[in-house]
């Protein structure tokens, strides 16, 4: 269990997700999802593609190293889009900040293929910063009105947890955002650079959890 915790604030369009649901399970939490906000009618192809993304984030949920995971599910600019982010703390074997995100980006530079790798600075401290994308459409979406490409786009923010935050922590937290809607990449990058100039790290109290409460227009949240 890491030492650490970690603290941000969300956009309240994203909502947390239930962890281990099996894909039957997930088919019927998007469904209720879309006929909150009025998805009757979404076609088979993007319906199944939303249940898909929705499984893994609720896998990924279930499996160790990731500590939280939220789902952005409604219409923008008239069509439909998912989102999902998931956050995750691991082992570093780096002691400083600095040379844990220079070693990082070396990796990433070597072994993502295809990935756009750059330094990140922000309030919590230095990253690294991986981004992906594949725009093509699928058989089911391609000319269809307001849809979606159905290919895939990721970002990846890797941030070693500074030791004047929480003093003797190796920690990695990795932020995850990936989606099947292409075509809302910009809007979805808007959602996350507030999010990610929120996150703060302080030190594991016992009994800590993750918590959440509206702040505006987004909800706090601490993970402990």
């Amino acid at each position: 269990m890491s030492a650490v915790s970690v603290a941000f604030e969300i956009p309240s369009v994203f909502r947390e997700v239930v962890p281990g649901l099996s894909t039957e399970q997930a088919e019927d939490e998007v469904r209720a999802r879309l006929e909150v906000d009025g998805g009757a009618g979404l076609p088979s192809g993007r319906f199944a593609r939303l249940t898909a993304e929705y499984a893994r984030a609720s896998a990924l949920l279930a499996a160790t190293g990731i500590r939280y995971a939220a789902t952005c599910l409604g219409r923008i600019r008239g069509a439909w889009s998912m989102g999902t982010l998931t956050l995750a703390l691991s082992p570093l074997p780096y002691r400083d900040a600095d040379a844990a995100v220079a070693g990082v980006g070396a990796a990433l530079a070597e072994h993502a293929a295809g990935a756009e790798v750059s330094a990140l600075t922000l309030p919590c401290g230095p990253a690294a910063l991986a981004v992906r994308r594949a725009d093509s459409p699928g058989p089911d979406e391609a000319g269809a009105p307001g849809a979606a490409a159905a290919g895939m786009a990721q970002l990846q923010v890797f941030i070693p947890v500074p030791p004047d935050a929480v003093p003797g922590a190796q920690t990695l937290a990795t932020v995850t955002f990936s989606t099947p809607s292409t075509d809302h990449w910009a809007d979805y990058c808007a959602l996350l650079l507030p999010f990610l100039r929120s996150l703060r790290f302080l030190p594991r109290t016992a009994g800590a959890g993750v918590t959440g409460a509206a702040v505006g227009g987004a909800v706090a949240v601490g993970v402990g």
